[in-house]
C-alpha cells in the first residue's frame, strides 16, 4: 500500500494533474521553421520561451504534450520514455510501477509568486526537495547547474519502494514569473547507466530572448 501511495504521490507532485492531452511530435516539413515541437534531437517552445537539444536519438520513446491545469498552473510539454512504445502508455503511475525510466519537462506559471531574483531556482528547488523529504526521500546531492545561457539548481533524491529504490534527479530554471523542471526518474539499477541521456538536456537548457 506504501508502495502504491508513492506512486500516486508522485504523479500528483510532477504534474499537478491526472492526465494530459498528447500532441505527435511536429515535423518541420522543409517549409518554415519550426515554432514549438522536435525537430532532429531539439526541442524548440516558442511559447514557453525556452529550447533544448541533445534529445535521444535512440531507444527512447517522445512525445510532446499539452494540457495546462489552471489551478498549479503547471504544464506538462515533453516526455522522453526508455523503452519501445507498444510496452506502455505514457501514465505516470504505470512507469513507475512498471520501473520505465522516463524524463520528463514541466512549465510552470505565469505566476505572480514567481518574481524575478537571481536565486529564485534554488527557492523552487528547495521547496521541491522539502517536499521529497516529506514523502520519506533521502537527499544524494544538491548543486547548482548551469544551462546555456541562465543557472539552475539540481538535486538527485533516493527513494525506498517496496521491493527497489527510486531514483529521483531534477533540474530548476527560472525567468521572471516562469519555472522550468527536467526531472528524470528510474530504479537506481539502471539510473547510472541512463544518467549519460539526462545530464546534456540539462546543460543545452536555454532561455529565448535573452
Amino acid at each position: 500500500m506504501r508502495e502504491l501511495s508513492i506512486f500516486i504521490t508522485v504523479a500528483i507532485i510532477l504534474f499537478g494533474f491526472a492526465g494530459c492531452g498528447e500532441d505527435a511530435p511536429s515535423s518541420g516539413g522543409g517549409v518554415e521553421p519550426i515554432q514549438t515541437g522536435i525537430s532532429g534531437t531539439t526541442y524548440l517552445n516558442v511559447e514557453h520561451g525556452f529550447r533544448l537539444s541533445n534529445l535521444p536519438d535512440s531507444n527512447w520513446v517522445i512525445k510532446t504534450q499539452s494540457g495546462k491545469n489552471v489551478e498549479t498552473k503547471i504544464e506538462q510539454v515533453l516526455l522522453m520514455v526508455f523503452g519501445t512504445e507498444d510496452e506502455f502508455t505514457f501514465d505516470m503511475a504505470e512507469l513507475i510501477n512498471e520501473k520505465i525510466p522516463c524524463i520528463g519537462v514541466l512549465v510552470s506559471g505565469p505566476d505572480p509568486d514567481l518574481p524575478s531574483k537571481p536565486d529564485l531556482a534554488k527557492e523552487i528547488m528547495d521547496y521541491r526537495i522539502a517536499t521529497w523529504q516529506w514523502m520519506g526521500a533521502e537527499v544524494l546531492s544538491r548543486k547548482p547547474v548551469a544551462g546555456v545561457n541562465a543557472t539552475g539548481y539540481e538535486a538527485t533524491l533516493s527513494i525506498a519502494m517496496v521491493d527497489y529504490t527510486l531514483i529521483i534527479k531534477e533540474a530548476c530554471f527560472a525567468k521572471n514569473d516562469m519555472g522550468y523542471t527536467i526531472y528524470f526518474i528510474a530504479p537506481e539499477d539502471e539510473f547510472m547507466g541512463l544518467i549519460a541521456y539526462v545530464d546534456p538536456i540539462i546543460a543545452s537548457f536555454e532561455l529565448l530572448g535573452l
